[in-house]
């Protein structure tokens, strides 16, 4: 059985104490090996850099499992030089492990509430893929709203004005993740 997290009074008889327990976990929290699994499905392995990422336009030069190179398309600028050749995937799975770690920090910066490792793992993923203007997500989720979590990670689908079908089926795929443990990252 999990730690209580505290008692209550239950009315104003002062003998009606009762112990609240939750399942859910408090911090630290560390993203599991499903966690990085499911990110890693989504975010594919490229050997090679690229910069176009599916939804239009140009994006960012990127490698391994998603690992930002730097902001732009590629040009040839000195942070692309270890690249150039492109790497292995043991390679890519170690800088997947290095940039969850950013991901998970300002998850365990911004959330207050407990979670379900699942439910942790989900919010991982999307930090991961969509590192800014959070703050209306994570309120909700501070909010201790956790039904209404699932839905809001559709709400960031948006890639350069278009809503790709591969961002959608993630957002889906990471909101069933959160409501119901379910890592499946089928595309």
């Amino acid at each position: 059985m999990s730690e209580p997290l505290g008692s209550a009074v239950t009315n104003t008889d002062p003998n009606s104490c009762v112990t609240v327990q939750c399942a859910r976990i408090g911090k630290p929290w560390h993203i599991s090996p499903r966690g990085i699994e499911f990110t890693a499905q989504w975010e594919a392995f490229r050997a090679q850099m690229y910069d176009h990422d599916g939804a239009g336009g140009g994006g960012n030069t990127t490698i391994g499992y998603g690992h930002l190179v730097h902001m732009g398309t590629i040009s040839g600028a000195p942070s692309e030089a270890p690249y150039f050749n492109g790497i292995t995937e043991v390679q890519a799975r170690q800088l997947l492990h290095h940039d969850v770690c950013e991901a998970e920090r300002i998850v365990n910066n911004r959330i207050y509430v407990p979670l379900f490792q699942y439910e942790y793992d989900a919010i991982v993923d999307f930090i991961y893929n969509h590192r800014s203007h959070n703050d209306d997500f994570f309120a909700l989720v501070n909010s201790g709203h956790y039904d209404q979590v699932p839905a809001a990670f559709s709400q960031y689908t948006s890639a350069h004005g278009a809503h790709p079908l591969g961002l959608v089926r993630r957002r889906r795929a990471t909101g069933r993740l959160f409501a119901t443990g379910n890592y499946d990252a089928n595309h």
